[in-house]
């Protein structure tokens, strides 16, 4: 008998092409993440010959000791994996599938909005005449940031940058990136321009970071960085949290070193650092880069297509081991 586990409730349609696929998925009847020892209680239950896993479930090699040898893949809900030890799956055969490319687009709407947001003051508007106390139109009432004309400089031109390019397209901004390597097929269709970290922070009257989380980026954006930056400049996190160093962030603000910022990820997610709170000048969602119906059905497809084809012998398109 084939045994998979799925660590939370997912969608139903990858539910249902498991099923349809002759497999009956146990699973962990929760929206939030268990902890740690009943995890690894419930992952050593049984053989699994695949897990579902989120990007909350630290999958080392503790985790993968008790799941034991039959374990044949670990599918992640997720395009980033940084919550997985790759190379300990490699060492035992276990292959890592990921889910790029449907999230792009959805991710890249939650950026943009986060930048409106903060740009035109949306929620202190919100706030002000949800109080009552809003008095009526006034000449300087909550004045916010222009966007066309303005530079906004993308962190990482991956496919999720590429969707933010695109959409500042459409508010003629002038765009400018940074990435690993330059990406002459993006600087032809979007109008990009390459510049070093430094020359962007520079430069940038909004910068949205799309760079996947790796022991490079870790706190990339840290004191140093946020001195760089424009002072009226806005910060947009819809990547990883502790890609910015979120006390570094705090004092960027609380110095006025920048003018605002939007953030739908967090360092110590879902634990926000207190200052951040209380400023109006930062526009905060609880994670909600890809949470579109549509995106989180086509998200959960491609992982249960990975388990599907892996525990048939077939060999899936989204595996990143």
């Amino acid at each position: 008998m084939t045994n998979i586990l799925i660590t939370r409730r997912v969608p139903q349609v990858g539910v249902r092409l498991l099923k349809e696929a002759g497999f009956e998925p146990d699973i962990i009847e929760t929206d939030l993440p268990i902890a740690r020892d009943e995890l690894l209680k419930r992952v050593s239950a049984k053989s699994y010959q695949a897990i579902l896993t989120t990007m909350s479930e630290k999958v080392d090699d503790e985790f993968l000791d008790v799941a034991g040898k039959d374990l044949k893949i670990v599918a992640n809900f997720a395009v980033g994996y940084n919550n997985i030890d790759v190379e300990a799956c490699k060492s035992r055969g276990v292959r890592v599938s990921n889910t790029p490319g449907v999230l792009s687009e959805a991710t890249a709407d939650q950026a943009f909005a986060l930048l409106l947001a903060a740009a035109r003051r949306v929620v202190e508007g919100h706030k002000l005449v949800e109080s009552g106390t809003w008095e009526g139109w006034t000449p300087t009432q909550l004045l916010g940031r222009d966007l066309s004309g303005q530079t906004l400089g993308i962190i990482g031109m991956g496919r999720i940058g590429q969707e933010m390019a695109k959409r500042s397209r459409g508010f003629d901004m002038r765009l400018i990136y940074h990435n690993r390597s330059r990406d002459e097929e993006a600087e032809k269709n979007l109008g990009a321009v390459y510049k070093s970290l430094d020359e962007l922070l520079a430069e940038s009257d909004f910068i949205s970071v799309h760079t996947p989380l790796n022991a490079e980026t870790e706190h990339l954006l840290c004191y140093e960085q946020f001195k760089k930056m424009k002072k009226t400049a806005i910060i947009i996190n819809t990547a990883r949290g502790p890609i910015i160093h979120e006390k570094a962030l705090v004092k960027a603000l609380q110095e006025k070193w920048i003018w605002a910022a939007g953030l739908d990820v967090f360092e110590f997610e879902p634990k926000v650092t207190e200052e951040l709170l209380t400023m109006p000048n930062v526009v905060l969602a609880p994670h909600l880069g890809s949470a579109t119906e549509g995106t989180r059905d086509a998200m959960i497809s491609l992982a249960a297509t990975a388990i599907i084809k892996v525990l048939k012998g077939e060999t899936p398109s989204n595996l990143v081991a």
